[in-house]
Formats: structure tokens, C-alpha cells, sequence
């Protein structure tokens, strides 16, 4: 005669321990499920990568004023800059001297025509040279500036990956009380209003910048 389940169950007790044991799990399950949506888990998970994620941020233009080589440049460029407009002032102010003889001339003599013609020549050359020159400096200036923040962004990925960095934010340190609205403006607006100071890699970008001898 064949055994009934019941009795087969019970014959067996590794049976009946596993059905409780499963019976128990669903019903802890089943009375906790509502602490625990889909939807909360995976935005846990979400906060939890944010909060283990590694943050620095760093003072662009206090890195740049300590590269030597490009202040050098800006050195230079600046030096170059007030050599021309002292240049071009100079040829100006002949110009207008030259304007106020051509005024003392009859306008309806050949030689006012002449010397009229000859001015306007010459402050039409002028002005060309001097978009010219603006162009060369501005350019000049330019290829400092990228020169400076390729060299920046080098190191800044090199210690961001040493310290294991996700993201680095551009922070601006307050300015000096004496500085133009402009200044104060473009600290208003910066990106990071406060960060703890560990954040602050600066001062590692600018090692890593100058070499051993920063180190």
C-alpha cells in the first residue's frame, strides 16, 4: 500500500524542515516587502555611489600665477603691448600735427589737396597696423593661455587619478578687498561655494606642474 504525502513528510524530517524554513521566508518576506520597493533600492544604490564618489576642486587662476613660464609671457606680452601703443601715440600725435597745418592751407589750393590726400593715407595706414598688431597680441595671449591649461589639465588628471578623483570642480578663492566689480561679480558666480579644504587640490596640481623641486 503507498504512503500518503503527509506521511511521507513526515518519514523524512530534512522534508518537513525545508518546507518551514521556506514557509518562514516567505512570510518575512511577504511582511517586510513594502520596506523595501525596487525603486528605493536602486535609488539607495545610487546614493550610495554618489557619497562614495571623490570630489576635489581646485583655483585655476592661482594656479596659472605661479607657472613661471607663463608668467614670463604675459610679462613679455605686456611689455610688447605698451611698446606699440607708445609707438602708435607717437605717429598719432604727428598725424594731428600734420592736420592742424593742413587746416591753416586754403582748401581750394592744390597743395591742401595734396597734403590732405597724403593724411588720410597715412591714418588709414595707421589704423591697419595697429588692428594688425592687436590681432598679433591677442593671438600671442591666446596661445599662452591654452599652453598654460593643457599643461594644467595634464596634471590635474594625473593627481585626480592618484587621489582616485571622479570629478574636480573649479573653485574661486575671495578677492581683495580693492578689486573692480567685475571681479567680485565673477566670484559670485563662481561654481563651488564652499568646500572642505582637503577637497583642495591646488597646490598638488602646481607640484606636479613645477617638477622635484616643488616636491
Amino acid at each position: 500500500m503507498r504512503k500518503s504525502v503527509w506521511i511521507a513528510f513526515r518519514a523524512n524530517p530534512v522534508w518537513l524542515l525545508s518546507i518551514l524554513a521556506f514557509c518562514a521566508g516567505g512570510w518575512w518576506l511577504g511582511y517586510h516587502w513594502h520596506d523595501f520597493p525596487p525603486v528605493a533600492r536602486a535609488e539607495t544604490a545610487a546614493t550610495d555611489t554618489r557619497m562614495n564618489a571623490r570630489i576635489g576642486v581646485i583655483d585655476l587662476p592661482a594656479v596659472m600665477q605661479r607657472i613661471p613660464e607663463f608668467r614670463a609671457e604675459l610679462t613679455e606680452l605686456q611689455s610688447d603691448v605698451q611698446r606699440a601703443q607708445s609707438q602708435f601715440q607717437k605717429r598719432q600725435s604727428e598725424l594731428l600735427s600734420l592736420q592742424k597745418e593742413l587746416q591753416t592751407l586754403p582748401p581750394e589750393s592744390q597743395e591742401f589737396q595734396q597734403r590732405q590726400q597724403t593724411l588720410q593715407q597715412q591714418m588709414s595706414q595707421l589704423q591697419t597696423e595697429m588692428q594688425l598688431q592687436q590681432q598679433q597680441f591677442f593671438e600671442r595671449e591666446r596661445k599662452a593661455y591654452l599652453s598654460a591649461f593643457g599643461r594644467i589639465d595634464e596634471a590635474v588628471q594625473k593627481v585626480a587619478r592618484a587621489k582616485g578623483l571622479v570629478i574636480v570642480l573649479r573653485q574661486s578663492r575671495p578677492p581683495a578687498a580693492t578689486s573692480n566689480p567685475q571681479e567680485l561679480l565673477a566670484y559670485l558666480a563662481r561654481e563651488v561655494i564652499w568646500a572642505e579644504p582637503d577637497l583642495d587640490i591646488t597646490d598638488d596640481v602646481v607640484r606636479e606642474l613645477l617638477g622635484p623641486l616643488q616636491k
